[in-house]
């Protein structure tokens, strides 16, 4: 299948993610995708002037037209105008779960609607959508392989340590938990690119009300106001004998520190949400390039992650602190490597069988020919 794929490459890992992960599993399965940058233009206008001439100079024919970006970058005359070619068109939405109204104008026109989180399908069917699918992340089975080799005692974390993260680690580390963890200051990296289209923005009190119309959206803004009012600083890792702190890690790093480490940390509470008596859980990449690197991910429960990997056996979740502590005590015992490297196995095995991007790009092109 040729692809046509409008998203902003900003060339650093917000971006490039979807090249290591979706492009280049398609493009093994023998699908071509190609990119239209938005960023390579001045403005809207132009980049919509020039995206029909482009899909009818292209020498390949295109199948699909796909689109990842927030209103404001796309016309409603030019998806019409995509439309007329014969081209079938999704849009992808990836953080619908916090942020649905990023797509509010742009979701009705499209043929399809790819949201990743379903707490928040009702809305886009309320905003007129007539097919959506709901599909989660997933890991590519071709970049993130096992790398098995001695086993490393210790509890990893690969990220950047702030809000929750902080409190969790210290949480770890001070019931005498070893933990290593791979950040540095990836953000500060990226000070001074700029892109020529600058990203649609919009006002703090447009933010809040967003935010009000919806469930997920009201349970936020109150975990950032208890968050203001109970926490008015910010939270410092603590440093002690079972903290290991290093330098952000490649992919092919990766790889092998979530193979070899006991346990690896994903932390799936929705930004200041840990302080409700239900947190908001979303799922991210990690969730899968851990099992998918050979790896044992910890993390807490919730009903949709015990959906994808069969706890005790495939993945280590808790549903209290006092669970997360012994377990986290339990998996990096020396005493338990035998037990740890078989559900490594295991985990692997459910996300190559189940969660690769080829699969889930196969089940959305038989939900679009069905």
């Amino acid at each position: 299948m040729n692809i046509l794929y409008f998203f902003k490459d900003y060339d650093n890992y917000m971006s490039k993610w979807q090249y290591i992960h979706i492009l280049d599993e398609l493009e093994r399965h023998g699908h071509k995708v190609i990119i239209y940058n938005p960023l390579a233009y001045k403005t809207p206008e132009e980049l919509n002037e020039n995206l029909i001439p482009f899909i009818k100079s292209s020498k390949k024919k295109f199948d699909l037209f796909m689109n990842c970006e927030s209103d404001g970058f796309l016309f409603t005359s030019t998806v019409t105008a995509i439309q007329n070619l014969g081209l079938s068109t999704l849009l992808i939405c990836f953080d619908n779960l916090h942020a649905p109204h990023l797509h509010k104008k742009m979701a009705p026109l499209f043929d399809i609607v790819w949201i990743t989180s379903l707490e928040t399908k009702y809305l886009f069917e309320l905003w007129g959508c007539k097919k959506i699918i709901f599909q989660t992340y997933a890991a590519n089975p071709y970049t993130f392989k096992p790398k098995w080799k001695l086993a490393k005692h210790s509890l990893c974390f690969v990220g950047s340590p702030y809000g929750s993260r902080i409190n969790i680690l210290n949480t770890l580390t001070q019931s005498e938990v070893r933990c290593d963890v791979y950040a540095d200051s990836i953000l500060n990296k990226e000070k001074g690119k700029k892109n020529q289209i600058p990203n649609i923005k919009i006002s703090a009190i447009e933010r809040v009300i967003r935010s009000m119309s919806f469930q997920i959206g009201r349970k936020v803004l109150y975990a950032d106001l208890l968050n203001i009012s109970i926490l008015n600083h910010k939270s410092i890792l603590n440093i002690n004998e079972f903290l290991s702190i290093h330098p952000s890690i490649s992919f092919e790093e990766m790889q092998e520190i979530y193979s070899n480490s006991s346990l690896a940390l994903n932390i799936t509470v929705l930004r200041n949400t840990y302080l409700l008596k239900n947190p908001i859980h979303k799922i991210h990449l990690r969730t899968f390039e851990i099992p998918m690197c050979g790896g044992l991910e910890i993390a807490p429960f919730s009903d949709e992650l015990a959906g994808y990997f069969e706890d005790g056996k495939e993945i280590v979740l808790y549903k209290s602190e006092e669970e997360f502590i012994s377990k986290a005590k339990f998996y990096t015992d020396t005493k338990n490597d035998a037990l740890c490297f078989k559900m490594k196995q295991d985990a692997r095995k459910r996300a190559k069988n189940e969660h690769t991007w080829n699969i889930r790009f196969n089940n959305l092109f038989d939900f679009i020919y069905k």
